[in-house]
């Protein structure tokens, strides 16, 4: 400690006393005696000090040393009173004795005297006295060199409870300060009652700067780190956590043991992070510093303790150590019923209980009236199944607290009205009742130890899971009841969320009420967090199983369910249980699915049965029972089932969920008897809230079973009778939809609109209606008075210029959608900035989608690239207030960039394609989209090591990613290592054998690697799993046939594969028959040999394929097939036309680029096509040029072929013109090219050019003559082999060094 001034010392005498660390206190008191000497004003705060710790004797010493000094006297005889009613044994003589003696020193007190005595009323917590005794100093009108009086008074008034008192603190704060000599601050405590009285009126922004100033002008380091310490308090009620750790690191840097930075350092790891394993560390460090700076302050024990024990989350660490922390205040006062109480809350947190019993009833034994202790008895007994015990003592405790009961005690009763007498609406008024009180008490606080103290993280947590066991745990169907109790839970949770915002329970039941409501991703989201923060949170893993389930990814269920089981426990929970039956049953695995459910069943009855409690939903109880049916019937146990369901029936009739066991059991009897089970669902009455599901049922069973459109439209008819509602219309509007009714869908959607003219999705549901009449012109006409009428729902404007690009009227979109930013622009003013950047984004994206349709590619990426501009002002707004709104827009930023990237890519500019997907995966690190076609990108252009770098990655974030999964299996044919793909690609097509587009990949690289006969099996499998026609696997069985050279097959599969209602399979199998009509025999089309002859078999073909262009949509490709139709007839003009036609083709793609790129664009089809029309005309010079020009094109693996033809002409048109050389250059460059795209040089074409031998010598040219001649005495297909093996004999006749076949 470094020396300092008397003033300085009383601050912060002052400053340790108002916070509790009264060991403090004494240190710096001592250190004041020891360096000043004799010190009566530091001598009467250290006995206070050592008073405060229960060292009496000692401090009545002090007080006696100080007796007889004018200036502290009046101070020390009430110091000293105080000390001796402290203790046990009241010594009342001596206590009259010196109050006689003060009664005669006040009458000759000095104003010191009453700063020092108005300053011990103050810590001992009488306010009346002490502002009375402060005023009479204030009254002497003389200064004090160790207490200002303004500045006291000011701290007595603001830690008072009237406002009026406390509005006037500031004035005494502000005269304090001014009083400053030479405008110095030196008065520190004044500083901090302003600074303290700012953060009460919650101006945290001004206390900052008054804090900044104060460090600025801090006369010494120990009074420096108190301010530091208040900074980091401010910082943390402002929500700026990280520099509030950051400032308390800083001070335990150069201290240690510095007791307050290591409480603000627990409190960020517990509110903010939530990392339990790394807040048990410095728990103990925390512990091990009051050890060495408090040893026997008791209360700064019992605070820390208990507000980090309502913090740990249930950490077993950390609980123990509080409980060290909670033992060491019972030790320093025995007979604490509060102390005792809360060790025994604390053994409850660990889940001991009966412990926890046991000590409740010891702090009773030292005072009977403690309410703590009581609450915590009951609590035991509920959740040791001693329900009677329990209840008498609730019943004891709610007479005696009529009107002001606390949250607890509401909760308790809640727990109780459902565990024992199952009255659900009781215990759901009491749950309400338990949530308003707790946050009437928390809604003023702002982040403190005291605060959380208060907060009680672990309560409020209970309350909430006490309303989950009367919330539906599956996603709701149209048909199910609505859920108030979805909404009521979310409102606590978003206020335990916004308070503890690491708190990992908290999201993941934010994420269960998002995934009841239906918003998965969103749910996902907070569960992916929830699990990259701790990946042995069950219950985390639990809900993911459950999301998986509902999106029938059946294997990711499972995986998620194995990962839950990290906590031996889990096995134990009838929800996991009834999830893994559930896994089970929907995979064919029904014996599986009926041991899970008996054994779900049997933990189900020990709990309600008392002999153990884990919270279990109601929904989740009826959904055991109900499932175990299902199974049972699967397993044609009908009698069984029925009994089941009998046995559900008792149980919950009279319940709300009697209803649903009715369906249940109406849906099995329908499956004998159909009539009886209609019956059945007619007795749920309308006082059910599962009458409309009823309904819906009946509805079906009219229209799927018994094919009754009116008795159908007549289920819902009968609803709207029983519940006239806006919800009820809807569901008879959308039936009416569904049996092709659109105009008595539209009157109803129109009653529904006139209950609620507010509603926009009501009238783009009348919109919808319109257009399914295919009356077009009145769907717009009503769309543009909806919006004429209601200028501000944008969802409508939407709705209407995504109508006018359905019908291709792009221009009147546009024009909608920019109407719609020009008056979004104009309202900015009065909107909100973020809601009116959203919208905006919506319409961008709309807008560009239009362009991309109208082929307006520049306009396209400008729309994209200003709605890039305006999500990152999104993202910006929402950063760090909205976490998970953030975390949404995040993801929709990924989304636009990708968009981008994919827009570039398809304009053949991929530097710029990269830069957007690098910046996609900066907005959310796992955007699967982005790392996808960064892989294909660094496919495309040979880099494996990137591209197989980004597929890991992506099967890190998807392990169920199949492009991924196929892009590996890529890369390991590439590297040759074609044991290892293929398997990979067999365990892929094992698992989903209907996954046709890994199907065509493998038989591509299968080809490529001379292996195709490995496919047919593979057909096999996937003609077992495909119920009818699959277009996909027709392509890839005709792609076979036709790499096989067999072009009669591949056209019938191909003609197969073409359904006018799939749009990824039937173009490109009409492209494939284009080509094979054009070039049956996949022979080099440049070859003029045999032209007249040729001539007449192709007339019919072409006639094929000109009839098949009119069903290919893509626009550029079908040019290019229209021009190589040209080029198989043959003729001189045609061919002119073609390359005419090409031209175009070339010229157009590069007018359309939005800029000038870095690298020339080249369109490598149509330099092919113009290089083989050009040496069909002879004009070998002008295609060689041309042909060049493919080396400058990046590689695309789209166009392997296209690329492969290239190489191939231009090596064919050296070797014509006898350079053999440039050939071999050729083809050395084709081997590289295969070496990266694994090509093979099994390739027919390639091996009729690598068929020619280099070789020195007139023997060898001899050799190439004989092969040449080979070769034009021999016709299509078949002369590449003779080929290969008249090369075979070259090479055996000729030694190695003299010739090279490649």
């Amino acid at each position: 400690m470094d020396r300092m001034a008397e003033r300085d010392a009383m601050d912060l005498v002052l400053y340790h006393g108002r916070e509790g660390f009264v060991h403090h206190m004494q240190k710096v008191c001592d250190f004041m005696l020891q360096q000043g000497g004799e010190h009566p004003v530091f001598r009467l705060w250290r006995g206070f000090a050592l008073a405060s710790q229960g060292r009496v004797t000692e401090a009545i010493r002090d007080y006696t040393t100080a007796t007889g000094r004018r200036e502290v006297q009046i101070a020390v005889f009430t110091a000293h009173i105080a000390a001796l009613k402290s203790q046990r044994q009241i010594d009342q003589d001596t206590i009259d004795d010196i109050e006689t003696k003060l009664m005669v020193e006040e009458k000759s007190a000095t104003p010191g005297a009453w700063l020092q005595c108005a300053a011990i009323h103050w810590m001992l917590g009488d306010h009346i006295k002490a502002r009375d005794t402060c005023q009479k100093a204030l009254d002497g009108q003389q200064t004090d060199s160790y207490i200002n009086p303004q500045s006291l008074l000011g701290w007595i008034n603001l830690s008072s409870k009237r406002s009026a008192f406390v509005e006037k603190s500031i004035t005494n704060f502000e005269k304090a300060i001014d009083s400053s000599q030479d405008g110095i601050p030196n008065h520190v405590d004044a500083h901090l009652g302003k600074i303290a009285f700012l953060d009460h009126k919650r101006n945290w922004s001004a206390a900052i700067q008054v804090v900044n100033e104060l460090i600025a002008s801090a006369p010494s380091n120990d009074l420096l780190n108190i301010v530091n310490i208040e900074k980091a308090k401010i910082l943390i009620k402002k929500g700026q956590w990280g520099m509030a750790a950051e400032t308390a690191q800083r001070l335990l840097n150069k201290e240690p043991t510095n007791i307050q930075a290591l409480m603000i350092i627990n409190l960020y790891l517990l509110v903010e992070e939530c990392r339990y394993s790394v807040a048990a560390n410095s728990v103990r460090e925390l512990w091990k510093a009051l050890e060495i700076g408090e040893p026997k302050t008791h209360t700064l024990y019992a605070m820390i303790s208990r507000t980090i024990a309502r913090m740990s989350g249930g950490s077993t660490q950390i609980l123990h150590t509080t409980q060290m922390l909670m033992n060491k205040a019972c030790d320093l006062q025995p007979k604490s019923a509060e102390y005792i109480s809360e060790k025994a809350f604390q053994l409850s947190l660990a889940g001991e209980w009966s412990r926890a019993l046991e000590a409740y009833r010891q702090a009773l034994q030292v005072d009977d009236g403690n309410l703590g202790a009581l609450h915590g008895i009951i609590r035991s007994q509920l959740m040791l199944g001693k329900l009677d015990e329990a209840e008498q003592q609730l019943e004891f405790l709610n007479q005696m607290q009529i009107s002001e009961r606390p949250a607890e005690l509401c909760y308790l009763t809640a727990v109780m009205r459902w565990r024992k007498h199952r009255n659900q609406a009781a215990s759901i008024e009491s749950i309400d009742e338990a949530v308003a009180i707790h946050a009437k008490q928390c809604t003023s606080g702002s982040a403190s130890y005291a605060f959380y103290e208060q907060f009680n993280p672990q309560l409020l947590l209970a309350i909430i899971r006490e309303y989950l066991q009367h919330c539906p745990t599956e996603p709701l169907s149209p048909t199910d009841p609505p859920s108030t109790i979805a909404s009521k839970t979310r409102k606590p949770l978003e206020l335990l969320v916004k308070h503890v915002k690491g708190s990992l329970e908290g999201q993941l039941l934010l994420a269960r009420i998002d995934f009841i409501e239906n918003d998965l991703e969103k749910a996902q989201i907070s569960i992916n967090s929830c699990i990259r923060t701790d990946p042995t949170f069950a219950e985390a893993h639990l809900l993911a199983a459950q999301i998986a389930y509902h999106q029938e990814n059946y294997n990711q269920a499972q995986q998620a369910l194995e990962q839950s089981m990290t906590e031996f426990e889990v096995r134990d929970w009838p929800q996991y249980n009834l999830l893994k039956a559930r896994v089970a049953n929907a995979v064919g695995k029904h014996e599986d699915a009926l041991k899970d459910l008996e054994h779900a069943l049997a933990l189900t009855k020990q709990m309600v049965q008392g002999k153990r409690y884990r919270p279990l939903n109601v929904q989740d109880h009826v959904s055991i029972y109900l499932e175990l049916a299902e199974v049972q019937v699967k397993l044609k146990n009908y009698s069984v089932a029925e009994e089941t369901i009998t046995e559900a029936l008792s149980i919950f009739r009279g319940t709300p969920e009697e209803g649903r066991v009715v369906i249940a059991q109406a849906m099995i009897v329908c499956k004998k008897d159909v009539e009886k089970g209609l019956s059945m669902l007619r007795s749920v009455t309308t006082e059910s809230p599962y009458f409309l599901k009823a309904k819906a049922h009946m509805a079906n069973i009219y229209l799927n079973v018994r094919n009754n459109k009116r008795a159908f439209a007549k289920c819902y008819e009968e609803l709207v009778e029983a519940f006239p509602t806006v919800g009820s219309y809807l569901f008879l509007g959308e039936a009416y939809m569904s049996i092709q009714e659109p105009e008595k869908a539209i009157a109803t959607f129109e009653k529904a609109r006139a209950m609620d003219p507010n509603d926009a999705e009501m009238s783009s549901k009348i919109g919808m209606a319109f257009v399914t009449t295919h009356d077009y012109q009145k769907a717009i006409q009503y769309y543009k008075n909806a919006v004429k009428a209601e200028p501000k729902k944008l969802a409508l404007r939407h709705d209407l210029a995504n109508l006018y690009w359905k019908l291709g009227s792009y221009s009147d979109a546009e024009e909608e959608l920019k109407t719609s930013l020009i008056r979004k622009e104009k309202d900015r003013s009065n909107s909100d900035d973020l809601h009116t950047s959203m919208d905006d984004v919506r319409t961008l994206l709309l807008l560009a989608k239009v362009y991309k349709s109208s082929g307006d590619l520049k306009k396209c990426s400008e729309a994209l690239i200003q709605a890039r501009v305006c999500q990152n002002t999104v993202i910006q707004k929402v950063r760090g207030e909205q976490p998970e709104l953030e975390q949404q827009q995040r993801r929709l930023g990924a989304n636009i960039c990708v968009e981008l990237g994919e827009h570039y890519r398809r304009q053949k500019m991929p530097e710029k394609a990269v830069v957007f997907h690098n910046e996609a995966l900066k907005q959310d690190d796992t955007h699967s989209r982005s790392m996808l076609a960064l892989a294909q990108m660094y496919s495309d252009k040979g880099d494996l090591d990137g591209c197989e770098h980004q597929a890991n990655s992506l099967l890190k974030v998807d392990p169920a990613n199949e492009e991924a999964s196929m892009m590996l299996a890529d890369i390991m044919f590439r590297r040759n290592n074609y044991e290892d793909a293929t398997f990979h690609f067999q365990q892929l097509l094992e698992k989903k054998p209907g996954n046709y587009g890994a199907l065509v990949q493998f038989i591509q690289l299968l080809k490529r690697a001379g292996r195709l006969y490995e496919a047919p099996p593979f057909f096999t499998a996937a003609e077992k799993h495909a119920r009818r026609s699959e277009p996909g696997l027709h392509y890839a069985k005709g792609l076979y046939f036709r790499y096989t050279n067999n072009p009669r097959e591949a056209l019938r599969h191909f003609h197969k594969g073409r359904s006018p209602r799939d749009s990824r399979w039937s173009e490109k199998c009409t492209c494939q028959m284009i080509e094979i009509y054009l070039n049956p025999g996949s022979e080099a089309q440049w070859s003029t040999e045999g032209e007249g002859e040729e001539q007449t078999d192709m007339t019919e073909n072409i006639t094929w394929a000109q009839s098949l262009l009119k069903d290919v949509k893509n626009k550029e490709k079908k040019k290019i097939l229209e021009a190589y139709v040209l080029v198989a007839k043959r003729k001189t003009n045609d061919l002119e036309k073609a390359l005419a036609m090409f031209y175009d083709i070339m010229t157009s793609s590069e007018s359309d680029q939005s800029q000038k790129p870095a690298t020339e664009i080249i369109n490598v089809p149509c330099i092919v096509g113009m290089a083989t029309v050009l040496q069909m005309m002879k004009q070998t010079p002008k295609a060689r040029n041309h042909l060049k020009r493919v080396a400058k094109a990046p590689y695309n693996q789209d166009e392997a072929d296209e690329f492969e033809r290239a190489w191939l002409l231009l090596a064919d048109i050296h070797i014509a013109g006898g350079k053999y050389d440039l050939a071999q250059v050729c083809i050395f460059y084709l081997r590289f090219l295969h070496a990266k795209i694994l090509h093979q040089l099994s390739h027919d074409s390639c091996t009729l050019i690598v068929g020619v031998p280099s070789v020195r010598g007139t023997s060898v040219t001899s050799s190439r003559s004989n092969a040449v001649k080979s070769e034009r005495l021999i016709p299509s297909v078949t002369k590449y082999f003779c080929i290969c093996n008249c090369c075979n004999k070259l090479f055996q006749a000729f030694h190695k060094s003299n010739c090279r076949i490649l």
